[in-house]
């Protein structure tokens, strides 16, 4: 029994061997899926090496917000900017660099910072100001509320350094020995107020935190798990209409239908059309269903622009299935459109965001997921679940999608083999 259970293994694997293609795929599938993901990661697990870079906006007059900015630059995990291609940020270019995808975060501090943290706290009139965040909307809250809460930290502890002689001063001016031991107590508690600059309690902080967006982008309220999570997903999920486009078109090879074909008064291109136009419908149902039903389900907002979803959602699905006629060119067997197919889509889906967002990746693999339409594709619809952009702002990028198109379909009749 031993030797017949050999014998059957021995020639299942015979069989496999001879498909060097298929044989090579299946194990270059989980080795560059490793590569990519590992690279994406990296920084999550090694934050010494890929640093969070803040862009920072200083208006600040006097020295506190240099300070402040020096502390976050000296921790490991971040790289202050304030200054970009030899010149000094200001509020507009940091908009512009975020609103471009190059950055995500910026700090604004304002011109009265130091004034207000230094104020007398025995003033009547007591200033307070506030830091403004500037973040992409679009930048998970798992990434900024860890930055809001260390730059919160780190306020906290300047407002203490810059007030508390202010406020001893205060308590020693007025804790005479002759003062009634009931105006000691209010004299107590102003010193505290004073010293703590409101952040224990009581009045309203003199320095305040304020989380925005760059203007222009109509964001209601911050964007949901389902906003952030759905697109990527969705983009993933419709590119596996390249295993079934191209399992069909090997399957009527093998069965010679297409030979019969050959004999129309029809051109390739023409032939290859047609065979898509169905799948090309099935990912466009597909989107529909998926945005259709998390929209309807976990109440997430479609945007401001139907026409944008519309266009967008068109041109990743002409994507798609371009890609799967370029899949049935290049494939010759079952096992090697499975293996391209794998290979492909998840490297593809990791380059382009759909499983980490491109902005925690390093700078050289932010790069190239833009050869990806997968980048191109979330980053559209990201602008439009997120950003609130429109059609005429997601224009640039459905026509990029239209370009990956056109050359996979474009390579796929070129190489395409009817026999």
């Amino acid at each position: 029994m031993l030797n017949q259970i050999l014998a059957l293994t021995w020639k299942d694997l015979k069989i496999f061997f001879k498909d060097p293609g298929a044989v090579a795929l299946i194990f270059l599938q989980p080795f560059m899926f490793i590569v990519v993901m590992s690279y994406a990661l990296g920084g999550l697990f090694e934050p010494g090496e890929d640093q969070i870079q803040l862009l920072a906006v200083n208006q600040d007059r006097g020295p506190q917000a240099a300070a402040i900015l020096r502390q976050i630059d000296e921790m490991d995990a971040f790289q202050v900017e304030t200054t970009w291609e030899g010149q000094p940020l200001t509020r507009g270019m940091a908009e512009k660099l975020i609103v471009e995808g190059k950055r995500n975060l910026a700090l604004v501090f304002p011109p009265d910072f130091s004034e207000v943290l230094e104020q007398d706290p025995a003033a009547a009139q007591r200033r307070t100001t506030r830091i403004l965040v500037i973040v992409d909307p679009a930048t998970s809250s798992q990434f900024v509320e860890p930055i809001l809460g260390t730059l919160q930290g780190l306020i906290e502890r300047r407002t203490y350094t810059a007030m508390i002689p202010k406020g001893l001063d205060l308590l020693f001016e007025r804790l005479a020995p002759q003062t009634p031991v009931e105006q000691r107590e209010t004299f107590k508690a102003q010193a505290q107020e004073a010293m703590s600059g409101g952040l224990l309690g009581g009045r309203e902080p003199v320095v305040t935190v304020e989380r925005t967006t760059p203007a222009g982008m109509q964001v209601e309220k911050y964007p949901d798990t389902f906003q952030q999570n759905v697109p990527g997903y969705t983009i993933y999920g419709i590119f596996w209409i390249v295993s079934l486009l191209a399992g069909s078109v090997l399957e009527e090879k093998r069965e010679g239908t297409f030979r019969r074909l050959l004999v129309a008064p029809m051109n390739r291109a023409v032939m290859l059309a047609g065979k898509l136009a169905p799948y090309y419908i099935i990912n466009l149902i597909q989107l529909a269903i998926m945005l259709g039903a998390s929209s309807l389900l976990f109440r997430m907002s479609l945007g401001h622009s139907p026409g944008g979803l519309v266009a967008v959602s068109l041109a990743a699905a002409a994507t798609a299935t371009g890609l799967g006629v370029l899949v049935s060119a290049l494939a010759r067997t079952e096992a090697q459109v499975g293996g391209l197919t794998v290979l492909l889509l998840l490297t593809m889906s990791a380059l382009g965001g759909c499983f980490v967002p491109r902005f925690i990746m390093p700078g050289w693999l932010k790069t190239m997921g833009l050869i990806t339409p997968h980048a191109w594709a979330l980053d559209a619809y990201q602008d439009l679940l997120v950003r609130g952009y429109g059609l005429v702002e997601v224009l640039p990028k459905v026509a990029a999608l239209a370009a990956f198109a056109a050359a996979f379909f474009g390579i796929g009749v070129w190489r395409f083999r009817f026999e």
